[in-house]
């Protein structure tokens, strides 16, 4: 059957709060056997920067009434996230394609991301407080 259609567009991940569920899986490379195409045992890797891919299982609240559904967005890192499950994630460069069913009915959602990161202010180097001349003394 022919795709009739598919969308690929951005998404606004400030607007959604995502939670993970803590698990984060790579993705294997597709290979060809005596039984057909089945993930392999190599991870696929990203053409540009050779990161393999994984997977993290995310509750975004696309469903009705804003009830949380769960996905699998797929991501490119060389290292894997270390996040609580149920903990609340930033999903940098969040794009969704949406296309027709391969069954024939329906659609299909699929998500990517460039990055996958804890959410709310990330940690940095705190200054340590000027000491004046007077204070010094």
């Amino acid at each position: 059957m022919t795709n009739l259609f598919q969308v690929d567009t951005p998404v606004d991940a400030t607007a959604i709060n995502a939670v993970t569920t803590g698990h984060v899986a790579p993705v294997m490379a597709w290979e060809d056997g005596p039984n057909g195409r089945r993930p392999g045992s190599t991870p696929e890797l990203d053409e540009a920067t050779g990161a393999p891919f994984q997977i993290i299982d995310v509750m975004l609240p696309l469903g009705r009434d804003e009830r949380p559904e769960l996905f699998g967005v797929r991501f490119a890192s060389h290292e894997v996230p270390d996040l609580p499950a149920y903990s609340p994630v930033e999903l940098v460069g969040l794009r969704m394609k949406v296309r027709g069913s391969r069954q024939g009915k329906g659609v299909d959602v699929t998500f990517t991301a460039d990055a996958v990161r804890p959410a709310g202010p990330q940690r940095t180097a705190r200054k340590a407080p000027e000491t004046t001349t007077s204070e010094a003394a």
